[in-house]
C-alpha cells in the first residue's frame, strides 16, 4: 500500500494498492478523497475486522515526507 498526501492540506492525492482484497481496502480511501477530508479521517474510523482495510490506518500512521 502506497498513499500521497499533500502536506499542506494533508488531504490524499492519490494511492496505489496491490494484493489480495485490495478491491475493498481502496473504498476506504476513495471516500475520505470524495469527502475532500483530511488523511487523519481514516484513522479515527473503527473498520471492519478481519478486512484489509485495517491497514490502512497503519499504514497512513508510518507516512514519512518525500524529500
Amino acid at each position: 500500500m502506497h498513499v500521497l498526501v499533500d502536506g499542506e492540506t494533508r488531504k490524499i492525492l492519490g494511492a496505489a494498492l496491490l494484493g489480495i482484497e485490495a478491491d475493498e481496502a481502496i473504498h476506504c480511501i476513495i471516500d475520505v478523497m470524495t469527502a475532500q477530508a483530511p488523511f487523519t479521517a481514516i484513522t479515527h474510523v473503527v473498520h471492519i475486522h478481519p478486512t484489509v482495510s485495517e491497514f490502512i490506518p497503519t499504514v497512513l500512521g508510518e507516512m514519512q515526507p518525500l524529500i
